[in-house]
């Protein structure tokens, strides 16, 4: 067995190990009971929002979305269609038997079984850093979509910050100096279900877009802190969790904002077609940076 086909094994017996009964009364009526996660989660969801407006009664597909398929139902309860996909179906099924998604399919993201362009979105959220091989999921996410493919993710740190990068030269030349070795910054980079944190550099995707001819991405970079305990806190301006996550991500915005981090989540769009110009103004309305490509001048 491959490395590859040994992860995604992995991953799709990882919901077997779940308590199930305790798992389905969080995410059955997740999205009608105000918990801190929920909060969390829809910081993330809501990238989805200006698409979902304009783009009314579109077909999505979500990649990734194992975990009873909380993006398909949001995508859903905005007015679209959605089919949730993953390699591990074992939740899905349940969903779809609660009624908490209409539809599911078995999916390995680096062969979608699925026609080219058959959906006009997909949309993968905070799983394309568990795949191992993830730019394969990228190519068969673009093949599957017309319109563009969107993706909620850790986000790549390098380069860092030009502060950060000073500090971190200094400190390297002082360990050259002293004989001590120069640890990679990617060392240890790993989650305890055994994938490599493969997060998204917004480089490597528009390398993407220019290798394929593409109009342009767009992105928009944030924190997601997760405490725990998160799930079962009704949410309030008041309630603890909350109010530390809040007081967490000043002290980030700080450390930004002096050079020394990045915010350690990116939102990240790759168009296939022109976007309309008013989902440009909402993207940006919102935080995106767009980033337009000229056309290739050889063909």
């Amino acid at each position: 067995m491959g490395f590859e086909q040994k992860s995604y094994q992995i991953h799709s017996s990882s919901f077997d190990e779940i308590d199930l009964e305790n798992q389905l009364q969080i995410y059955k009526n997740w999205f009608d009971k105000p918990t801190t996660d929920l909060w969390r989660h829809l910081r993330m969801l809501v990238v989805l929002d200006p698409f979902l407006n304009i783009y009314k009664n579109t077909s999505w597909i979500t990649i990734g979305d194992g975990r009873f398929g909380t993006s398909a139902t949001y995508i859903e309860r905005h007015g679209s269609s959605a089919l949730a996909t993953d390699i591990g179906l074992r939740l899905l099924e349940i969903a779809k038997s609660n009624q908490m998604i209409t539809e599911f399919a078995y999916a390995n993201a680096e062969q979608i079984p699925f026609a080219d362009e058959a959906f006009d979105f997909a949309y993968c959220k905070q799983s394309y850093h568990h795949f191992p091989r993830p730019m394969l999921a990228v190519y068969e996410m673009l093949r599957v979509s017309k319109k563009a493919i969107i993706f909620t993710e850790p986000h790549d740190f390098s380069p860092p910050p030009f502060t950060r990068a000073l500090l971190q030269k200094t400190k390297h030349r002082v360990r050259k100096l002293l004989g001590k070795s120069i640890p990679h910054h990617d060392t240890g980079n790993y989650e305890e279900i055994g994938n490599y944190i493969y997060s998204i550099s917004v480089r490597e995707f528009e390398k993407v877009a220019l290798g394929l001819g593409l109009p342009c991405i767009a992105y928009k970079r944030f924190d997601d802190i997760y405490l725990n305990g998160v799930e079962a806190e009704i949410f309030s301006p008041d309630a603890p969790l909350y109010k530390k996550i809040k007081s967490i991500l000043k002290i980030k915005k700080l450390s930004h904002s002096l050079g020394l981090t990045l915010p350690n989540s990116i939102q990240m769009v790759v168009f296939k077609t022109e976007p309309a110009e008013d989902l440009i103004v909402a993207l940006k309305k919102d935080g995106f940076k767009i980033v337009p490509f000229s056309s290739n001048p050889y063909l």
